[in-house]
């Protein structure tokens, strides 16, 4: 084989190669966290004030997957008088499996949710809640089996 066709194939194969890169590139769906992104990002001093407010009491809200159950713990000192609060369960690669409950924690700050809302993979939990007139949130990502 000479190096004119050496050449040419080598090119052929690159062009076929850049091609096939842009064909599934094309076919990947990448929807974006929130719609609204701009308005939520006017409205974060709020987020950042709950944020602080969990701080102040030592803990952090934890995601236990538990067989057929998800635990979700959120500190006891935070949920004496929980007047309204959301669990928030974003996926990024799935818009479509979004997933968010009412805060309904017990006595020890627990609530019990059902596995078969999620599918294996990574979500981000937003919890937010309001306890006593202050605002409280948690953000973190949380991966299921």
């Amino acid at each position: 084989m000479s190096w004119k066709y050496r050449i040419i194939l080598v090119l052929s194969l690159f062009v076929i190669g850049i091609g096939a890169m842009v064909f599934l590139a094309s076919k990947q769906t990448i929807d974006m966290v929130d719609a609204n992104y701009y308005e939520k990002e006017l409205k974060y001093q709020g987020v950042i004030d709950a944020r602080q407010n969990l701080l102040a009491v030592g803990d952090s809200v934890t995601v236990k997957d538990s067989g057929g159950l998800v635990l979700v713990y959120i500190p006891v000192t935070a949920t004496g008088n929980i007047t309204e609060g959301s669990l928030e369960f974003l996926r990024n690669a799935d818009k479509s499996k979004d997933t968010s409950f009412p805060v309904r924690v017990n006595l020890q700050g627990l609530q019990y949710l059902p596995r078969t809302a999620f599918e294996k993979g990574y979500y981000k939990l937003r919890a937010k809640w309001v306890n006593n007139d202050s605002a409280y949130y948690d953000e973190r990502t949380i991966f299921f089996h």
